[in-house]
């Protein structure tokens, strides 16, 4: 570290505004480019659209980046050289610093442990969360593409799958709707809020099917 710090931060430097330079430059030339295709013009018609590649090809766009980029590139020059000195000061301030990480080498890892933590409480929260959402058993309703009359089933009516005949030849189906509910369950007084003491039609219960596991984590 005390011999690579100087180097590291000085080739940062010169890397940003190389970038900032080369981004310049060929903003403008693809700027000019695209200018001498439309015969001269900046904008012949300019219109808000979802494409890309229609600000892509306007000589406007090249220009305002490379305005933009040129004038980044000004600033950051300005600001180092009028930071030059107090630069130095910090590189020597960094290099001394960088002496007491090497008598504590081991204090370098010491962030990667609360990282690693935090990942591991990301991932215990994405796979229960994953758990909740899809605890229980498949639902699935009735649905159809049109309005159908005299239908033999309801739009929204709960259905098995495995059992579906679609006998009043509409273009319905019988479509996977959530997780939770039991489908031979009264689910109209579920949804209605009408609790009972059975734990099989609780919506609470059902909704999570574990409620000792979703209580604790809560």
């Amino acid at each position: 570290m005390r011999w690579l710090a100087k180097p590291i931060v000085w080739l940062a430097i010169v890397l940003f505004i190389l970038l900032l330079a080369i981004g310049t430059g060929l903003s403008f030339f693809e700027f000019v480019q695209l200018r001498e295709k439309n015969d001269n013009e900046i904008v012949k018609e300019f219109k808000f659209v979802a494409d890309a590649n229609y600000y892509r090809n306007l000589p406007l766009t090249w220009l305002i980046l490379g305005i933009i980029l040129a004038l980044l590139l000004i600033i950051s020059l300005l600001i180092l050289l009028a930071l030059f000195k107090r630069l130095r000061i910090a590189l020597a301030i960094l290099t001394e610093a960088s002496k007491a990480v090497g008598y504590n080498f081991f204090s370098l890892f010491w962030p990667f442990i609360p990282f690693l933590l935090q990942i591991g409480v990301l991932a215990y929260w994405a796979v229960l969360a994953v758990y909740l959402s899809t605890a229980g058993q498949p639902i699935y309703r009735v649905a159809f593409n049109e309005t159908i009359e005299n239908a033999t089933h309801d739009a929204g009516q709960i259905c098995d799958p495995k059992k579906w005949n679609n006998s009043d030849g509409s273009k319905g189906d019988c479509v996977f709707w959530e997780y939770g509910y039991d489908p031979d369950l009264d689910l109209d007084s579920i949804l209605n809020g009408r609790r009972t003491n059975d734990k099989r039609i609780d919506p609470f219960y059902l909704k999570t099917r574990h409620g000792k596991t979703f209580r604790s984590v809560y």
